[in-house]
């Protein structure tokens, strides 16, 4: 069918954009709205000087405080009504367990010994049995008796430290640690395990090795003044012990004087005494260890002494 004349044909007719077709009622519409708000400019960022550029941050959120438990308050008599009354400030407690890294068990003053004596015992039965396999009964007479005696010496340490050290209060504390070195083998052991986080550090030692070389260069001196021989052992007594009550103290000072013997030569008095003072912090066991493990260099009435 053929278009009527003047108009152009469907496929002469212009391709018109979507933009371009009239909307209906469109310019009748918009007279009656008011003008849209102009929109809120983004505020412009500080200029930094020199021509830098700062990011803006986020602020971080405020850090939560942990909670502050209330003040203990001690009574006091007054005959002031109580609510009237000042209240003191409140007591600081500090943690027993900071102090005490390695508190005493049993199984750590004797563990490494057990372990040496049954290996020696299982080394020294082994060789007898294959000697008496063998029928040379003499050699196995000769190492039995050589593995008694070191079977002995190594057991010697836990006899000696049967009796569990019971330290209740400081002063227990300072006469265990002095008893387990008043023998013919001082238990090192156990001194080591007496002592405090404080105390396994000082200017004499920084481990156990250098607390043992300390103690035996120590104890050489103290019965070279006194006139003993190598073996023989010394006894340490503490005196006159002052301080304050430890009932519900974590830490404490005190004084005390360490009196120095031979051992079977009592009754001639003390070869060296030692004024001393330090403090002592109770571990998580509730029992209490010793801040220093050193005695001092020179004893009461030393002219070096008296010099420094």
């Amino acid at each position: 069918m053929e278009a009527p004349r003047g108009e152009p044909s469907m496929d002469e007719k212009p391709n018109r954009s979507e933009s371009e077709k009239p909307v209906p009622n469109a310019a009748a519409e918009w007279l009656f709205h008011d003008d849209p708000a102009p929109a809120a400019k983004p505020p412009r960022p500080a200029a930094a000087p020199d021509g830098e550029d700062f990011a803006l941050e986020e602020s971080p959120a405020p850090a939560r405080r942990p909670p502050v438990p209330p003040p203990v308050w001690e009574d006091e008599p007054s005959d002031e009504p109580r609510e009237s009354r000042p209240r003191p400030a409140p007591i600081r407690h500090l943690d027993s367990a900071s102090a005490v890294d390695y508190p005493w068990t049993r199984w750590a003053e004797w563990g490494s010994m057990i372990a040496a004596l049954a290996g020696w015992t299982l080394v020294a039965w082994t060789v007898v049995y294959f000697l008496l396999v063998a029928e040379l009964y003499g050699a196995a007479v000769l190492v039995f008796g050589i593995g008694t005696i070191v079977g002995l010496a190594l057991f010697y340490p836990i006899v000696i430290t049967l009796e569990r050290p019971t330290r209740m209060t400081p002063e227990q504390a300072l006469r265990d640690y002095f008893q387990a070195l008043s023998h013919h083998v001082p238990h090192h052991r156990r001194m080591w395990l007496l002592l405090s986080n404080a105390g396994r550090t000082s200017s004499k030692y920084a481990s156990y090795e250098g607390f043992k070389r300390y103690w035996r260069a120590r104890l050489a001196r103290l019965r070279e003044k006194g006139k003993a021989s190598g073996f023989t052992p010394l006894s340490f007594a503490i005196v006159d012990f002052k301080s304050e009550r430890s009932g519900g103290k974590v830490a404490i000072d005190a004084t005390w004087t360490i009196q120095v013997f031979v051992r079977g030569r009592r009754e001639e008095g003390p070869i060296a005494t030692f004024p001393s003072r330090g403090s002592f912090a109770k571990g998580p066991d509730h029992m209490w260890y010793i801040d220093d493990g050193l005695l001092e260099d020179h004893p009461a009435g030393d002219p070096e002494r008296t010099a420094g």
